[in-house]
């Protein structure tokens, strides 16, 4: 295979668990970089946190957020594209989520806003407190402001449930207003602006790089990472990958918990490019 641009989701495909990376990624992500193929961390997650991310690795990464709402050519930047919801369907998709009850946030450059916080998981609250005390994310739990700023400036929004009956919920009322969205784990429902995917942001980052879409790959395992997965010419999923994602991929990696991103590189770019 050979390959200049290698895309990774975080959470079940780079992440082993609770935002550890095994050792074997970490070694074969520097391999590639010595050898001069640009790497991408593609989450969901928002900017501050991937960049955290990318400097623990020790490797300067392009960084894509927000499922592809804000890219950046580096830790350090350029940013190469940022797109938010028009003023009147984020209004309309905040709308939705209120009228279904359920607890949701909205995420901006500048700030995550939270509604209906007491109907949060509990193991959200306490994630997205670390969060905060890391300095990855400020918190504003004030729905009058919530609901000012948010419609025109948010990069998605994120519905987190307790339960696969408010799940199920959540789900009908996007669906029964032609909704489009993905999830990123099964208990949360995420929406992004039209146009907005990972997929996107792939190509988008290809065509900044100069990279020709034959030589990407692509590592994923949740229906965030479908449209990653469409956009390039490898696309991997992981052995731990829900089957939608598997059914789309080319190529089964190992299990997020064994190091499958490292040991697939390793195995099929770096040894066939050595």
């Amino acid at each position: 295979m050979k390959v200049k641009l290698v895309c990774m989701d975080l959470d079940g495909t780079l992440f082993s668990h609770d935002g550890e990376i095994p050792k074997v990624n970490i070694d074969a992500l520097h391999e590639c970089a010595r050898r001069g193929i640009k790497l991408a961390l593609v989450s969901g997650r928002n900017c501050p946190f991937i960049g955290r991310v990318a400097r623990k690795i020790g490797v300067d990464c392009a960084i894509v957020s927000a499922n592809g709402a804000r890219i950046e050519a580096g830790v350090d930047g350029p940013t190469v594209f940022e797109g938010t919801f028009e003023e009147d369907e984020g209004r309309r998709v905040m709308d939705v989520m209120l009228s279904a009850n359920v607890n949701f946030e909205a995420y901006t450059r500048s700030v995550n806003y939270i509604a209906r916080p007491e109907l949060a998981p509990d193991k959200h609250v306490k994630s997205l407190e670390m969060y905060v005390r890391a300095g990855d994310v400020r918190a504003e739990y004030d729905l009058d402001k919530m609901m000012k700023d948010a419609p025109g400036n948010s990069y998605k929004f994120v519905i987190f449930t307790k339960d696969e009956e408010t799940f199920e919920r959540a789900r009908r009322a996007l669906d029964a207003n032609g909704i489009k969205h993905c999830s990123s784990a099964g208990s949360n429902l995420e929406v992004m602006p039209v146009g907005v995917d990972k997929g996107s942001a792939v190509r988008k980052l290809s065509e900044y790089f100069g990279i020709d879409p034959k030589e990407t790959m692509a590592f994923g395992d949740y229906t965030n990472d479908l449209d990653m997965l469409s956009a390039v010419e490898y696309p991997v999923a992981m052995e731990n990958a829900v089957d939608e994602v598997k059914t789309r991929a080319k190529f089964i990696a190992p299990r997020n918990t064994e190091g499958g991103v490292g040991l697939f590189l390793f195995e099929n770019v770096l040894k066939e490019n050595g």
